[in-house]
């Protein structure tokens, strides 16, 4: 195994060096005694500064993986770690490129690390065949248990269900479960951010709010915000329209296909939003699944001439760092990442030091972050009814809310 280190992705290039030590000498690739290539060969090789080589070499050391012998070099020790790998966690993501994501594992790591455990990170890149060649790989690396935020596929065949049967090591889910999958699982409370979101449209006037979404209504997170966003209209007696589906169906969206389309203007997305809200019954208000969508419908708002928030509010969810940094900032639904890793990484630790009960579930508080990207809703707003155009005035927006 090659030594890789991305400058794209968001997890300091020192984690990413000391990850792969990790992974080069646990899995025997290095065995016991082997000298390490030197810093200079490192430094050269990975084009990153000698600074960032010795950061990963010293926690490398540390952890007892690396012994230094002044004036030989650096070997692999002759027992990396102490006994076989007993103190380390698999955990698995599908891609590290936003800080949502390097926050979700600086909290499982500095959970892990407190309790002297040592987390292995890997990348799906979203492909459950590549999931199931990591899962294979942290049992040949002899993990104890696994942190995994699943891959997007329902299938039973999947190695993920099998070794939740085979009970081979213990697992924690985090942000979503799969449909007959029983595993501890953290997340965060998707059903009441939403809620919030909408509730705060609501108050401010808005009476059509869409729902924006990938065709991915049966992923836990997404369903939880649609049942968010529809109780909050039943309950303020409006009724929800049919969710907005865009892009392929079962596909997510990544960050960097997000910015890219967002700055390039031109995705099918994009398109199709443009020809949504160029028609007079379009909504006021787009509550999205995510922070990335919310910024789909902002570059097509802008297109079609419609301002933000004066002709159209909008919401996302997830409070990413490109929700902030918008030319409008984004309002959005913020979930404590950091926090879920960490409350993850303890279920996990539990399991491993003898907790024997069922399968734990804990949901975590999210927070409406309000932004410029909401306002009032127009004095009059014109909706297309069946028949004749229609004029419906709006209520009075609460007058409690504050931007963040």
């Amino acid at each position: 195994m090659e030594i890789q280190i991305s400058r794209e992705s968001t997890i300091p290039l020192h984690l990413q060096l000391l990850n792969q030590l990790r992974h080069r000498i646990l899995s025997g690739h290095w065995p016991p005694g082997s000298r390490l290539p030197s810093e200079t060969m490192l430094q050269r090789r990975l084009g990153i500064s000698r600074s960032t080589v010795r950061q990963a070499l010293h926690r490398a050391e540390s952890e007892g993986l690396i012994e230094r012998v002044p004036g030989k070099g650096t070997f692999v020790a002759r027992q990396p770690g102490g006994p076989p790998n007993s103190r380390l966690i698999g955990y698995i993501t599908f891609d590290f490129l936003s800080d949502f994501q390097r926050q979700l594992l600086r909290g499982a790591e500095d959970r892990a690390r407190s309790r002297g455990y040592r987390i292995l990170f890997c990348n799906s890149n979203r492909d459950v065949a590549e999931e199931d060649r990591l899962l294979e790989q942290l049992l040949a690396d002899q993990v104890r248990g696994i942190l995994i935020w699943p891959a997007l596929d329902n299938r039973p065949s999947r190695r993920l269900f099998h070794l939740a049967q085979q009970c081979r090591v213990p697992l924690v889910l985090m942000d979503r479960t799969l449909p007959g999958l029983r595993c501890d699982h953290v997340s965060s409370d998707n059903y009441g951010g939403a809620y919030a979101a909408v509730s705060h449209l609501i108050e401010l006037g808005h009476r059509r709010i869409a729902f924006l979404s990938r065709p991915i209504l049966q992923l836990e997170p997404v369903a939880e915000r649609l049942r968010g966003y529809r109780a909050a209209l039943q309950e303020a007696g409006l009724s929800p329209l049919e969710p907005w589906l865009l892009g392929a169906p079962g596909r997510e969206m990544d960050v960097g296909y997000a910015l890219h389309t967002y700055h390039a203007a031109s995705s099918q997305e994009i398109q199709e939003l443009m020809r949504r809200l160029d028609r007079p019954d379009r909504p006021t208000a787009i509550f999205a699944m995510n922070d990335l969508m919310a910024t789909q419908a902002l570059k097509a708002a802008a297109l079609v001439g419609l301002q933000v928030p004066e002709d159209l509010s909008l919401v996302g969810f997830d409070d990413m760092d490109i929700a902030r940094h918008l030319e409008v900032p984004l309002t959005t639904v913020a979930q404590d990442t950091f926090a879920l890793g960490q409350r993850a990484a303890e279920f996990l630790v539990e399991r491993l030091e003898g907790y024997p009960g069922p399968p734990r579930r804990e949901v975590l508080p999210t927070q409406l972050r309000i932004r410029a990207s909401t306002g009032p809703a127009r004095a009059v707003e014109r909706t297309r009814a069946p028949g004749p155009l229609v004029e419906k005035a709006q209520c009075t927006p609460c007058q409690g809310f504050t931007n963040s």
